[in-house]
């Protein structure tokens, strides 16, 4: 609980340090901001790690004492205030093949639209202007706050593919990712979209509850915070909504009412993918940031896969697993200027 309440000042104080004589990196929101610009149009988890681990060795963040004094680790993304830009997301694996501090760029955005409509947000990506959606609406914004984190593998989850059965036709691979491997009923239950998965399946999308009692002292306090159930008028919506409360009966409260976040990829970077006529000229091959997100936390394929890495190896460590996201006002995803490499 010290570690907890001592990180909040951490981040809000950039000259602290990380509690315990035996944290000697200095962790503070500067020490994790980049000094360039991310290159959107090309993964930057490289780039970034590597400035990191210049500056330190361990964020300080991984089995730390919780509020009941269970063990948690945590992950901590910062998001600029205007989300037309991304932010960075930093975590640490332990043991393994591939220990050490990690981080990239992830997108916190809400629904994006071409054109301004009442009460959306104005942002700008290189030179073309777009609107998003704020928090306090469905799809809006990825709202600052502490969440649960899990991955949505089918060992662990039913899982349900939203969109039309023939929408699944040659998705061979993400119906074997999401199918129940022995039948038996599943602690939790997702629904989930089949472009939340690249074309090979290898990374699975990581689950976001709203974690209720750790909102205290973080940029989650304060937000309001209700039970907002969706109108349900379609039989299959009816079904998911029951088998959802099933599984969790708060699924529906959140800030805002919103629920159903998730931290997953898509399928931008599939191999074929620039050279299929169909999606010739789309900004989205040649810029990160044009990406989708409605309200979700958006990685690139390789930055997922470490991801579910963290997510997974904490809680085989018996670590309640959490996400931080905060927003910073005066981050604007890296100095003004070229792309780094430009």
């Amino acid at each position: 609980m010290r570690l907890l309440k001592f990180l909040v000042v951490l981040l809000i104080y950039p000259s602290c340090a990380v509690a315990g004589a035996e944290k000697k990196d200095a962790l503070s929101a500067a020490t994790l901001l980049p000094s360039f610009q991310i290159p959107y149009d090309r993964p930057a988890l490289d780039l970034l790690t590597a400035e990191l681990r210049g500056k330190l060795k361990t964020l300080g963040l991984n089995n730390m004492e919780g509020l009941k004094g269970e063990k948690l680790s945590r992950a901590l993304l910062l998001l600029p205030a205007d989300r037309a830009n991304s932010g960075v997301l930093s975590f640490e694996l332990e043991g393994g093949s591939r220990p050490g501090v990690y981080q990239c760029e992830a997108l916190g955005r809400g629904a994006t639209y071409a054109r301004q409509i009442p009460g959306t947000l104005k942002g700008l990506i290189g030179g073309t202007t777009i609107y998003y959606a704020p928090a306090d609406i469905m799809n809006g914004i990825t709202v600052p706050g502490v969440y649960d984190l899990r991955n949505i593998t089918p060992d662990r989850y039913q899982i349900t593919l939203l969109g039309k059965p023939e929408d699944l036709k040659g998705e061979e691979a993400v119906l074997a990712a999401t199918a129940n491997p022995d039948g038996k009923p599943k602690p939790f239950f997702s629904s989930v979209w089949k472009h939340w998965y690249p074309a090979d399946a290898r990374v699975v999308p990581v689950d976001m509850t709203w974690a209720e009692e750790y909102q205290a002292g973080t940029q989650g306090e304060g937000r309001p915070f209700l039970e907002l159930r969706p109108t349900v008028l379609k039989p299959e919506e009816r079904a998911r909504l029951e088998a959802q409360l099933a599984h969790n009966p708060r699924y529906y409260y959140g800030p805002y009412g919103r629920s159903g976040w998730a931290v997953h990829t898509d399928r931008w970077e599939d191999a074929g993918k620039r050279a299929d006529p169909a999606f010739a000229g789309r900004a989205e091959l040649e810029d990160f940031r044009f990406r989708d997100t409605s309200g979700c936390v958006k990685l690139r394929p390789g930055c997922l896969a470490l991801f579910n890495e963290f997510v997974a190896g904490q809680a085989a460590l018996g670590r309640r697993v959490q996400l931080e996201v905060r927003e910073l006002p005066d981050f604007t995803g890296g100095p003004a200027g070229p792309p780094a490499g430009k």
